[in-house]
């Protein structure tokens, strides 16, 4: 205990109860002085040891020098040294009980504005004395209460997100389910002209039945990959390898669309430790929806390369520019940028979001560059170090 302390809390004093502290530690001091001086004249005339005493040291020191000592200005001195002592000593015990009562009084402020936080949630507990003791309890209940905070946003968050989720995928199973029961209804029913009709609604339902079976593929996946319940098995991967073949696979595809893939890759080893599984299927999300989108100059480029730590890759696609608006949502699940065209495309608005999820998962990073030109999505992969 400094003394600056002690000054910071008798600032919190009020005047009143510091004046009141000095008169009774002046009256307290000035009692106990005269106590003090009565108790020992009375020891020393009635008790025969204490006259003894006093004898001896006359005789010891002589009448002429006691006689001095005793008209001399000394013993005044040394009466107000004591009244300063006992002084300084009341005061303090004044000074620790204020403190006390302050503590227990800031306790009960404290625990009266927690209890107010329930009828107020967004008032901030404020500390009502200087203890350090109070302000650390202050805190740490502020930080709780943050906390609580930011735990009940998050819960309100989740549980809204449960909502949406619940309504999206109750709106898109039900879509195909629907005309699947339609034509399978028209069939059952033998509701067609002749077999080329038959063929035909039976075409339609297992059509629709594929994209049925894909959203909902495309929904587990990405149920599993946000919980965390995919065991992620992280190995050293060549990304130009993996790249190179991913195109080879979908050449056929390619082909089929009249698409030209262009590859560019930096000579230097393009190595990252990842889940060769899960990398794959953010490739082939992006390419699949360079396939679907790409549609005004049927190209896509792949290049890539090291970055500042990254292997960076790009995937450039030519098609109808994503709004600037639309592009920080892109890669929320079910958002989707034209209703008309992702319906038409047999999309189930996952793609972008299962992408976003396993880079995440991957410690890496991934954006998306759209303009009248082209639109690129980026990849960042930690690079890979022996």
């Amino acid at each position: 205990m400094t003394i600056k302390t002690m000054l910071d809390d008798i600032g919190f004093f009020s005047k009143w109860r510091i004046a009141m502290g000095i008169l009774l530690a002046v009256g307290l001091s000035t009692i106990t002085l005269f106590l003090i001086k009565n108790a020992t004249a009375g020891y020393l005339n009635t008790s025969i040891v204490g006259s003894g005493m006093v004898a001896e040291f006359i005789i010891l020191l002589g009448k002429r020098r006691v006689s001095d000592f005793i008209y001399s200005p000394w013993p005044s001195i040394l009466e107000m040294f004591l009244f300063s002592l006992l002084f300084i000593l009341y005061l303090f015990l004044f000074y620790r009980h204020e403190k006390r009562r302050q503590f227990f009084n800031a306790l009960d402020e404290l625990v009266k504005d927690t209890k107010s936080y329930v009828k107020n949630p967004h008032m901030k507990l404020l500390p009502h004395t200087a203890d350090k003791y109070i302000h650390q309890l202050t805190e740490s209940i502020n930080m709780m209460i943050h906390r609580m905070d930011i735990l009940i946003e998050e819960e309100r968050k989740a549980q809204k997100t449960k909502n949406e989720l619940i309504t999206n995928v109750s709106h898109d199973l039900r879509t195909p389910l629907t005309s699947i029961l339609g034509y399978l209804t028209l069939i059952t029913e033998d509701k067609y002209q002749d077999e080329v009709e038959l063929r035909y609604y039976i075409d339609i339902a297992y059509e629709k039945s594929t994209e049925l079976h894909r959203l909902i593929q495309d929904l587990f996946e990405y149920t599993r990959v946000q919980n965390h319940q995919v065991k992620v098995n992280k190995v050293p991967i060549n990304i130009r390898e993996l790249l190179e073949q991913l195109v080879e696979h979908y050449q056929i595809q390619l082909n089929q669309s009249h698409f030209s893939c262009n590859e560019t890759y930096t000579d230097e080893p393009l190595m990252t430790e990842a889940d060769g599984d899960l990398i794959v299927r953010v490739f082939e999300n992006l390419l699949s929806n360079a396939l679907k989108y790409g549609t005004r100059k049927k190209q896509i480029d792949i290049a890539a390369y090291k970055d500042n730590g990254y292997i960076v890759v790009n995937m450039t696609s030519y098609g109808d520019p994503i709004p600037s608006m639309d592009l920080p949502f892109i890669f929320e699940r079910f958002y989707q940028v034209d209703k008309s065209r992702t319906k038409n495309t047999e999309s189930s608005g996952l793609g972008l979001a299962i992408v976003k999820s396993i880079v995440d998962i991957h410690e890496g990073k991934v954006r998306v560059e759209s303009n009248h030109e082209h639109t690129v999505f980026s990849i960042y992969l930690k690079t890979y170090s022996h």
